[in-house]
């Protein structure tokens, strides 16, 4: 991909992405146990606690390159899980596949799409005080609209657009115990055409992410078979795509991880 932008506002702009890169290289959220509750955790040295062989750590992170930008988050067991942790991690893993696999009327805007991702845990009388997803940038805010995924209007509608194709936004759906624990799984996916018939043209996602989903905390009976085909079919092209560039060792746990279900 090349980027041109010419006059002033280039020279401006270029100086602040390499200001802003060398400043901020990396900013995760790297949040053990109840510290994963609170959305946008920042470690200090006042609340930084030892990692012990149990429960969750939440890692948000990504990266600048010149292939694009990458938001990233998963959900990690260190350990034993308590079913309480199990049910909440496959709760939002139902919403964020039911998102993932959606197909829809090209007019649809991320307030019609969603609820797909938060249906689970509404049956539950849960919810996540944040948006389902955010327009992804190319080298420049990792949160960029138009486009996104919630269910109130944002500011001045500025965010509020019909998807079209080729557009990437996060599906990160969540679960927030406040003093326990906190849950997040996060993919970048791509708007595609999927059909088009008398109804009209149907768009659809693809994942672009592709890391493996904590299989110890999933509880498979609660998953549909719907629900299981699908994660199959991401496990299985995780494998295939990062296995060839991993050691023998490596591909013998990504293989593991990503057995059928």
């Amino acid at each position: 991909m090349t980027i041109i932008v010419t006059g002033g506002a280039g020279f401006i702009g270029s100086n602040f992405i390499f200001h802003m890169l060398n400043k901020y290289p990396d900013a995760p959220i790297i949040a053990y146990k109840e510290h994963g509750a609170i959305v946008h955790y920042s470690a200090t040295k006042e609340s930084d606690v030892e990692l012990k062989p149990e429960s969750f750590v939440l890692a948000d992170t990504g990266g600048h390159y010149l292939e694009g930008t990458t938001d990233i988050t998963r959900t990690i067991a260190l350990g034993s899980l308590t079913q309480e942790e199990k049910e909440m991690y496959t709760t939002v893993l139902k919403g964020h596949i039911q998102l993932e696999m959606a197909r829809f009327l090209q007019g649809c805007s991320g307030q019609s799409l969603d609820v797909l991702a938060r249906t689970p845990l509404w049956e539950k009388g849960l919810d996540y005080n944040h948006g389902t997803g955010h327009g992804v940038g190319y080298l420049l805010s990792v949160h960029e609209g138009p486009n996104s995924f919630r269910y109130r209007p944002s500011v001045n509608g500025r965010n509020d657009c019909v998807f079209e194709e080729g557009m990437i936004t996060s599906d990160e759906p969540g679960i927030y115990l406040e003093g326990k624990f906190g849950i997040r799984l996060e993919n970048m996916i791509v708007c595609q055409k999927d059909m088009e018939n008398d109804y009209g043209s149907f768009l659809c996602f693809d994942a672009l992410t592709l890391v493996p989903f904590e299989r110890s905390a999933i509880i498979a009976e609660e998953l549909s078979t719907k629900e299981k085909e699908w994660l199959n079919k991401y496990h299985q092209k995780v494998f295939e795509t990062i296995a060839p560039y991993l050691t023998e060792e490596e591909a013998g746990w990504l293989r593991e991880e990503t057995q059928e279900f």
